[in-house]
Formats: structure tokens, sequence, C-alpha cells
């Protein structure tokens, strides 16, 4: 026999004891601070490299810093973001993370994106420059989902998007910085 009390109804019938509550669902923490790193350092150090701070033009620590900080790390928070129920926020990291790992595969020799282009080299500059053009397209698209939402995605947004649409001009005529 259980110790549970089972009171008496007004009929005198017994009435179970109501059912415990559902647990509530885990939740993870806000992963938009570690996206926001993640997309921070890796433009900063794109900048950079597109600058030749340093006289330095082979991408190779670049590569990895768009593979894993970039790319790896914002499909997680934006993986994050989706069930947190953010859903705009991870369309915007996800977008950002594409960008880096494609990136990343363009200036990664093995993908062979620049030996494809061997026999005609004036085609490269042209082909990054709508590459990055496409992604302007969709960073300003986003941008306007996020205005009103979040006044530090409208202005992170904002930047990033007049930055790639610089890099795709510069890539497009061959006048970089």
């Amino acid at each position: 026999m259980s110790d549970s009390k089972v009171e008496l109804g007004e009929n005198h019938a017994a009435t179970p004891p109501p059912p415990a509550p559902a647990p509530n669902p885990a939740v993870p923490g806000n992963p938009t601070p570690g996206g926001m790193f993640a997309f921070a350092g890796t433009t900063l150090l794109m900048v950079m490299y597109n600058l030749n701070a340093g006289g330095v033009t082979t991408p190779n620590v670049l590569v990895g810093m768009l593979i894993f900080a970039g790319g790896s790390t914002l499909t997680l928070v934006a993986l994050l973001e989706f069930i947190r129920g953010n859903t705009l926020f991870a369309t915007a990291f996800m977008t950002f993370s594409t960008f880096w790992l494609s990136y990343g595969a363009v200036l990664t020799p093995s993908f062979g994106v620049f030996e494809a282009f061997a026999n005609t080299p004036e085609q490269i500059g042209k082909a990054l420059g709508l590459y990055l053009f496409m992604y302007f397209i969709t960073i300003t698209m986003l941008l306007i989902a996020v205005i009103g939402k979040s006044k530090l995605f409208t202005v992170l947004l904002s930047f990033a998007s007049s930055g790639v649409l610089l890099l795709a001009c510069g890539q497009y005529t061959g006048n970089n910085a």
C-alpha cells in the first residue's frame, strides 16, 4: 500500500492527487557573444590580410581562422540560436558561417580554385568579385530583416555589407587596397 493520501470527493469517490509538473526543458545559454567574437575576430584578420598588414600575403593563417573560428564556430552558434528559437539570428550566423567556410575553401590550394584559373588569371578577380557581390546582396537582405529588432546587429550588418561591397568592387576591378 502506498503512503500517498487519497482524498474523498463530494460523492465519496477516491480522487488521485494531481500529476507532477513536467520538467522544464533544458535551454542553452546565450550563444550570441560567442558568435559575435568569432565573426569579429575572423573579420578583423581578413581585413588585415586584405590590407597586406605586415607584408603578409600568404593566406594560410587566414584559412585556419575562416574554417574554424568563422565557419565551424558560427555553425554551432547558429544551431544553438535555432534551439533557442532565434530564427533571424540563427539565419544570420549560418549565412556568415557559409561565407567563411566557402571563402576558406577558395583560398585552400587543395580545392584547386586558383589552379582552375591558371590559363585565364585575369578572370579570378572577376570571379571573386561576383562571389563577394552575391554575399553583399545576402547580407543586405539580412540587414533589412534585422532593422528595428537589434541595434547591434543593424550596425554590424551595415558595416559588413559595406565592407563586402568594397571587397567585391576591389576584386572585380582589380583595384584592391
